[in-house]
């Protein structure tokens, strides 16, 4: 396998997207690559389009992207990956295209599910999307 550069993970601290970081770390720990965690959040006019409120005020959600992005940070940083953060408030397939292809990324990891039940079929299935639309390899991983 050809050394690895930049890898984007997108994370929204579901089980899915923690398994997606435990097998980066199985699989390319000690390569030097820099990880790129991704973690996307809604615009509140996003939320209103499907009959949704926010809870939050959109500071308040880019401060819960930077909580899941923290905790995903230390344990790359602790498994000897450069890391970089990315909150973005964007459709998270979008964002993670956008992050793979600035970066151009080797790979891109993301969990089988992150959001689950009606919402999943609301927003759509980010490794669905992905999986046809992504610039380059792509990881898709069950949680345990």
């Amino acid at each position: 396998m050809r050394a690895m550069n930049a890898i984007v993970v997108g994370t929204d601290g579901s089980p899915g997207a923690e398994a997606a970081v435990r097998r980066v770390i199985e699989l390319t720990g000690g390569s030097g690559a820099t990880v790129h965690l991704v973690c996307a959040y809604p615009a509140p006019t996003g939320l209103e389009r499907l009959g949704l409120t926010a809870r939050q005020d959109p500071t308040d959600l880019r401060g819960v992207a930077f909580d899941v992005l923290a905790r995903d940070e230390r344990r790359l940083t602790e498994a000897g990956f450069t890391v970089e953060k990315h909150a973005l408030e964007s459709d998270p397939a979008h964002a993670i295209i956008d992050v793979a292809t600035e970066q151009n990324a080797d790979l891109i990891a993301v969990g089988a599910r992150g959001n689950t039940g009606v919402r999943r079929f609301i927003l759509g299935s980010v490794s669905s999307k992905l999986a046809h639309h992504t610039p380059t390899s792509l990881l898709i991983v069950r949680d345990d």
